[in-house]
């Protein structure tokens, strides 16, 4: 037992958010409670709390004001939850067209805090979280990891590729929460190399993770790399993957290598935690406190076992609600009861979110979804863009201009792609109107054609 870990949970981590007048915890004890509410008591919250999301839409922010009036509807037309349909659905262009619009008059600037994505659509995306919905996440994010066995305090081995979450841990900004209570050692997913995997091994040996968290595909290349080596020096309680589609073999793989359970997990930066995998491992629950769901096709909703688009309301940013918003996944609810107890609704799969790795000729896996983040949401004038690499040494970015798009930000892109990728990769844009989604829907910010690379959706 790690006795520095429920020393810290039980009596250091409390004190100290206490002291910083976070809320979280109290959170945290309420939905540990909701989610085994009964399911006519879990519809009531969400509509609850869906009927003043919608009226403080309505009376403080311009852009819903007018979204609501041109299709003739408001906060009356709310009888019961089903009524959310008659609301419009909000699209990406909508909030980089509108996103000042957005932002509740009645919530000062020094409440909100500011975050971007590009996104797995490959569409940059600034937008902002209030502080008390900050909190929410956080409470939401620890009741998932403790459902994999992963808590407060927990040591943990981290897979990961976004600049803005692990600049904290780069730079020592946040060095007491971090050294005490967020212990981890990270690898960085987007620059993955054999020997670095293996490097990496030997420190988690020697660390003893309590748990491996990590973007899906990762944790399929790091489990391979253990494998190949016929050597298992990583024996965390479980894996926890997210990020990226997780397929049948790939969790196989990890289960086998690591000697313990996968649990997946479907997130997004806009709303933090959507849904993830209990202990008893038949779908993934919703975070229905925070969220409400819905699946459609063509506009309609579709039932359970049929695939549909994503449509989310985030039920508690008042600061910049996301009201029906399109995250350009599909998924399929499950009409089932979970065996756990828990009666937040679940979802049997995430049909959407694919994307694939690049290899470069020295041998390195660049993450798709690491390089989102860390190129197209920092390059300014980007309205879409897709990775494709066409052969081993050669990979060309499409791209979709907006006005403020400049021959600096291709020199830009062009020097980090190169910083990320290596010297010996041949790197081109290219330029075009728009960027069409496969034939099933999905978007694929990067495509693999190169021979050896394994093809993933």
């Amino acid at each position: 037992m790690d006795l520095f870990a429920v020393l810290a949970r039980k009596a250091l981590y409390p004190a100290f958010v206490g002291l910083k007048r976070e809320t979280h915890l109290c959170h945290l004890r309420e939905m540990e409670r909701t989610q085994y509410l009964p399911k006519d008591k879990l519809e009531t919250l969400q509509f609850e709390r869906l009927r003043r999301l919608v009226a403080h839409a309505a009376a403080h922010c311009p852009y819903y004001a007018r979204s609501f009036a041109d299709c003739g509807v408001g906060p009356s037309s709310l009888k019961e939850l089903g009524d959310i349909r008659k609301f419009p659905v909000l699209r990406k262009k909508d909030i980089q067209a509108n996103a000042a619009d957005m932002l509740a008059s009645n919530v000062p600037r020094s409440h909100l805090v500011e975050n971007r994505t590009g996104g797995s659509t490959g569409k940059p995306l600034h937008f902002y979280v209030d502080l008390e919905r900050m909190e929410t996440r956080k409470a939401a994010t620890i009741r998932h990891n403790r459902w994999a066995g992963y808590d407060i305090a927990d040591r943990a081995g981290i897979v990961w590729g976004s600049t803005r979450d692990l600049a904290a841990v780069f730079e020592g900004r946040l060095p007491l929460r971090n050294a005490v209570f967020e212990r981890s050692l990270v690898l960085d997913a987007s620059s993955l190399t054999e020997q670095g995997m293996l490097d990496f091994a030997d420190r988690l040996a020697k660390y003893k993770p309590r748990v491996i968290l990590a973007y899906a595909h990762s944790a399929y290349l790091f489990a391979s790399v253990l494998e190949s080596r016929a050597t298992r020096t990583v024996s965390p309680h479980s894996v926890i993957t997210t990020a990226e589609m997780l397929y049948p073999h790939q969790r196989e793989r990890i289960e086998r290598v690591f000697g313990c359970r996968v649990f997946d997990r479907y997130g997004s930066r806009e709303t933090s935690v959507i849904a993830s995998e209990c202990e008893a491992h038949s779908g993934l629950h919703i975070n229905a406190e925070c969220l409400l769901l819905e699946t459609l096709e063509d506009g309609r909703p579709v039932g359970p076992g049929e695939p549909g688009e994503v449509i989310i309301t985030d039920l508690l940013n008042v600061g910049m609600p996301f009201i029906r918003y399109a995250i350009e996944d599909w998924a399929t609810l499950s009409p089932d009861a979970c065996a756990c107890g828990r009666t937040l609704p679940l979802m049997s799969a995430v049909e959407g979110r694919t994307t694939d790795f690049i290899r470069t000729p020295e041998g390195k896996y660049v993450s798709g979804a690491a390089l989102t983040i860390k190129l197209i949401a920092e390059i300014p004038g980007i309205a879409q863009a897709q990775l494709i690499q066409d052969s081993i040494d050669s990979v060309r970015f499409r791209i979709v201009k907006d006005p403020s798009f400049t021959k600096e930000s291709e020199e830009l892109l062009l020097r980090k792609a190169r910083e990320l990728m290596g010297p010996s990769i041949s790197i081109s844009t290219e330029f075009c109107e728009n960027i069409p989604s496969e034939p099933s829907g999905k978007f694929r910010f990067s495509i693999s054609k190169a021979t050896g690379n394994e093809k993933r959706g």
